[in-house]
């Protein structure tokens, strides 16, 4: 049994994101293709004479996040010891947690599902638990939408709630992308992202996830530039000037292609190459502090038991 573990949890894209009518159980049917990025936020766990779980975050940019029971990363630890316990587990001791925050909060980059995968995965190490992973899958779908992808990591293509997932295939070696991530001082509540789709008459989604599955698996670079789309773009950029007008500042500063993360209020931008994004950065963090430099990850790479190395 190690006396402590420290695991990496990466940020995610959307390159699609189709939103379709409300369900009986109140969440939207979606189809989207997700994919891992370098940048993460790192969690440090660690065997406690106390029971329970202690949580404590480092999170300089995000001063608000809670550090009680509501916090994704404690349910996630909680759903971990209850599972052992409701399986013949004898934990006796009690676990710290320390997470260091990179990833921007409110940004529709995953970065709180990340964090919860990582917990779970890394208090069932810690304890010597094993769990098989359909039903680690079932207990990340419990705690959000956007858990289990990060049980799978690398691109996947998720539908339903988010939880039925399709893993598929990584970019051939040393050919991913490399992103230009921005986060401004505007928030998105993702609440709020979803009652607006809903408020536009008639609306019609992208409906792009299939033809992005199609352009990955022939390994069509092109297409896969110009499939990238998200239904939450027009609520968001007509609401909010001013991350529309990101989106354009990104392209203007060389982005191939920009669009927004999740339900924002992040925006990515797709570089020509690492050179191309450094440029961008520089160009865009005067303005915008939050600005990180990043690039897809293989799904080996996107485990949280390996370190992310950016190259």
């Amino acid at each position: 049994m190690p006396d402590t573990l420290t695991l990496t949890a990466c940020a995610k894209i959307n390159l699609t994101l189709d939103v379709f009518s409300k369900r009986a159980d109140g969440y939207h049917s979606i189809a989207t293709v997700m994919q891992a990025i370098s940048l993460h936020d790192t969690l440090t766990f660690a065997h406690s004479a106390e029971p329970g779980i202690e949580f404590t975050c480092d999170a300089p940019d995000s001063p608000d996040i809670p550090v009680d029971a509501s916090n994704l990363v404690v349910r996630a630890a909680q759903t971990v010891l209850d599972y052992a316990a409701q399986n013949g587990g004898n934990l006796t001791d009690g676990i710290r947690i320390h997470l260091v925050k990179r990833i921007p909060s409110q940004a529709g980059l995953g970065g709180g599902s990340s964090d919860a995968a990582a917990a779970l995965r890394g208090t069932a190490s810690l304890h010597n638990l094993v769990i098989p992973q359909r039903e680690k899958l079932a207990l990340a779908a419990e705690i959000g939408s956007d858990v289990p992808f990060f049980l799978v990591g690398g691109r996947a293509a998720a539908r339903g709630r988010g939880e039925s997932l399709t893993p598929l295939p990584d970019d051939p070696k040393d050919s991913g992308f490399w992103l230009v991530v921005v986060k401004p001082e505007a928030s998105v509540s993702t609440a709020w992202a979803y009652g607006e789709l809903d408020a536009i008459p008639e609306r019609q989604s992208h409906r792009a996830t299939k033809r992005m599955e199609e352009a990955l698996l022939a390994g069509d670079a092109g297409r896969l530039l110009a499939f990238q789309s998200n239904d939450f773009e027009l609520p968001v950029f007509t609401h909010h000037p001013s991350i529309a007008w990101l989106r354009d500042e990104l392209q203007m500063a060389g982005a191939v292609t920009a669009h927004l993360c999740g339900s924002g209020a992040a925006v990515y931008g797709v570089a020509e190459n690492r050179a191309s994004a450094e440029r961008i950065s520089a160009l865009l963090r005067p303005r915008y502090p939050r600005t990180f430099v990043a690039r897809s990850l293989t799904r080996a790479e996107s485990n949280p038991f390996t370190p992310i190395v950016v190259e």
